[in-house]
């Protein structure tokens, strides 16, 4: 399938992680301007460099080393992407915290920073990103859920409710805005080969394989090629959706 995301011009949070670099990636190579948010700013300009040297018609990318903790910090990620490009066509949210509490230990604090980062973050960032994409007649939002916000797993109960949230917003995004060229979806990947999943105990990791029938965990890349076709022309017509990427895990 040949398309092209030239002249398209993207936000993608939490650009360093596993999944975050195959994003970046994909959609440098689809021609797509970028602002790519991180933490670690050593590993953000290694990613921007990386970048690049892939041959593409892109511009270079935008790197902002941003905590999504900070208070105002969307606007500012926005506001980053509007006066450097002058427009803003994708918004990618894929930064999020992955960390588990049995429930009943699962205290306000544990279960504020997981909302506000999994889910107030990229619902604020969505808003203040819309009125550009009305602009433009053009819009895609995609976020980045989980398997396990669809399932839910003991002891991810907070994170669970914070994926689970992300993906009935982009419901109704998708129900208010569709008519107006917009479209908001989710990727939901279970088991991720990324730097995290290795470190996993070697009996584990075989075990989390066996229960998937396709007997591997996803590509980082695999994301990331649903997410360039979501975020095309070609997919107008999906709008509203959780699509799971699992191998199988989930039927």
């Amino acid at each position: 399938m040949q398309y092209n995301l030239n002249n398209k011009i993207a936000i993608i949070t939490g650009a360093t992680g596993g999944i975050g670099r195959a994003l970046a990636t994909e959609f440098y190579s689809m021609g797509t301007g970028m602002v790519l948010t991180g933490r670690n700013i050593e590993q953000l300009n290694m990613l921007c460099e990386n970048l690049t040297k892939i041959k593409s018609d892109a511009p270079a990318p935008l790197c902002i080393c941003a905590d999504l903790t900070t208070p105002g910090i969307e606007e500012q990620i926005i506001q980053h992407a509007i006066e450097h490009f002058g427009r803003l066509d994708i918004l990618i949210n894929n930064a999020a915290i992955i960390e588990g509490q049995m429930f009943l230990k699962t205290d306000n604090a544990f279960l504020e920073k997981m909302m506000h980062t999994n889910f107030t973050v990229p619902y604020t960032l969505s808003r203040l990103a819309l009125p550009h994409m009305l602009k433009n007649k053009y819009g895609r939002i995609i976020y980045i859920t989980s398997v396990t916000g669809y399932t839910g797993d003991a002891g991810m109960s907070a994170y669970a409710a914070s994926k689970g949230a992300v993906a009935s917003a982009a419901k109704s995004i998708a129900a208010e805005y569709g008519r107006r060229g917009i479209t908001a979806n989710c990727i939901a990947p279970g088991i991720v080969d990324t730097p995290a999943t290795k470190k996993l105990p070697e009996e584990r990791y075989k075990e989390l394989k066996n229960m998937i029938p396709a007997r591997r965990f996803a590509h980082p890349e695999e994301i990331a090629y649903l997410a360039s076709f979501l975020a095309s022309e070609r997919a107008a017509y999906i709008n509203g959706q959780q699509i799971h990427i699992n191998g199988g895990l989930v039927r």
